[in-house]
């Protein structure tokens, strides 16, 4: 395997796709009410935490055991396309990847909301893991936010 690849996800919503695209962009204040375990969590760090520029410091678990700590700010945010992206920075991902992306994308197909991650990486050496575990983090905060999003 090389220094960089990507792995995407793609999940069916039933939130409204305006109001689940708007949980992304939020994410700083809804990370620990979407993944509501007492770990997760997330604070604004810079700016208002949901326009481009924002930076949240957030705090996971990786392999259901391993308590992680990182950055990501918001980078784009394209409202016409339902897309953002964040990129990933400090803490745990710093130690282990150069380059670690998140873009997010909500949209309708055959009459279904849907949601699309991608995460691009690029490792510091070939014995760092691809992130797999950072997908599974998104994909928790992915479901997490639509099951928030009903109850709320």
């Amino acid at each position: 395997m090389g220094l960089t690849g990507n792995f995407t996800f793609e999940l069916e919503i039933k939130s409204p796709a305006d109001k689940y695209f708007d949980g992304w962009k939020d994410i700083g204040a809804l990370f620990s009410k979407a993944i509501p375990d007492g770990t997760h969590k997330s604070e604004v760090h810079e700016g208002d935490g949901k326009s481009v520029g924002s930076i949240n410091s957030y705090c996971f678990v990786l392999d259901g055991t391993t308590v992680a700590t990182g950055k990501g700010k918001v980078e784009s945010i394209d409202e016409e396309n339902k897309t953002v992206t964040f990129s990933g920075f400090g803490g745990h991902l710093e130690e282990r990847y150069s380059k670690c992306k998140l873009n997010v994308e909500v949209f309708k197909k055959d009459g279904k909301n849907l949601v699309k991650g991608t995460i691009e990486y690029e490792k510091l050496n070939e014995e760092i893991p691809e992130p797999i575990n950072y997908l599974d983090v998104a994909i928790k905060f992915a479901k997490g936010l639509d099951a928030h999003l009903l109850q709320a």
